[in-house]
């Protein structure tokens, strides 16, 4: 084997091993997210579910979840005092290109680990939210506040800092976890699931999912046969009615009146109010008749 053939096999060998280290710290510091359900159904006795998102993250990185619907445009009514008694409807307040649900979890209060230019690039807080969405009125940032607590007294907005929890996992790595609360007020609807791993106050890596809330079983099928069929649905919806008014509302009377009296019925017999049994008044009754 000649001198070139050498060099040029040992060429080969030093890239093929640099490939190798290069791929070798790309999955290292790759980014992971892991849900434990890709569905939340929604059945008969739905209240609520809960995700759980956990992942794999360099150490040295905070972390920050985001969950929002789509953008899309929404109204709402804006009321005022009247004669300083009634609350009346004034106008619609129209709100475009927001999302009807924004959920955004960090290891750390996201002001104190982002810029505010990488919290507007992606959209993180409700200050970066603010600056995207428009509202028709004189005075945005007081009408975006309301519209912020509208939003959060339906449990539809959520910002918490210091909820994402990370523990070294070892080999330069960390493991982050979050369990996401999804109250029934949630709409129906699939929904996007963003993690950034954020060092030196800039987001360093991303990772993307999705999750889908839908009607199951029953529900679902009663929903189905609303947009299918109307009328038989109507149908359906009146009988129900009928028997909850004339069977299901005399039923619960009728338990209430049993109810009261197996609670009612041992204080009559096994109480004269006096503290004694009832029977032996009885009995001292009927000895004095009879003398």
């Amino acid at each position: 084997m000649n001198k070139k053939t050498t060099g040029l096999l040992g060429l080969m060998l030093t890239v093929l091993v640099l490939t190798m280290i290069v791929s070798q710290t790309h999955a290292n510091a790759e980014l992971t997210l892991n849900m434990d359900k890709s569905v939340i159904p929604i059945d008969t006795f739905y209240k609520g579910n809960t995700l759980n998102i956990t992942g794999s993250v360099d150490s040295g990185n905070d972390v920050v979840v985001k969950i929002t619907s789509p953008r899309e445009n929404e109204s709402f009514m804006v009321k005022e005092k009247s004669v300083h008694l009634f609350w009346l409807n004034k106008y619609k307040l129209k709100v475009s290109q927001v999302n009807d649900t924004y959920m955004l979890f960090s290891s750390k209060n996201i002001d104190d680990i982002l810029s505010a230019e990488e919290r507007a690039k992606y959209s993180l807080g409700y200050d970066a939210v603010g600056k995207r969405v428009e509202i028709t009125g004189n005075d945005k940032d007081q009408l975006f506040r309301e519209f912020i607590k509208v939003k959060e007294s339906g449990k539809l907005y959520v910002v918490s800092g210091s909820s994402v929890v990370l523990k070294p996992s070892g080999a330069g790595k960390s493991r982050y976890s979050v369990t996401v609360n999804f109250p029934y007020q949630v709409p129906i609807g699939s929904y996007n699931v963003n993690v950034f791993a954020v060092k030196d106050g800039v987001v360093s890596q991303r990772a993307t999912g999705a999750v889908k809330i839908k009607e199951v079983g029953m529900v679902r099928d009663l929903s189905d046969m609303a947009m299918t069929h109307g009328g038989l649905y109507g149908v359906l919806a009146v009988l129900i009615a009928l028997v909850a008014g004339y069977v299901v509302t005399p039923a619960i009377a009728a338990v209430k009146k049993v109810f009261v009296v197996f609670i009612t019925l041992p204080k009559m017999v096994f109480s004269n109010g006096n503290g004694h049994l009832s029977q032996v008044s009885v009995l001292k009754e009927s000895t004095k008749a009879e003398e």
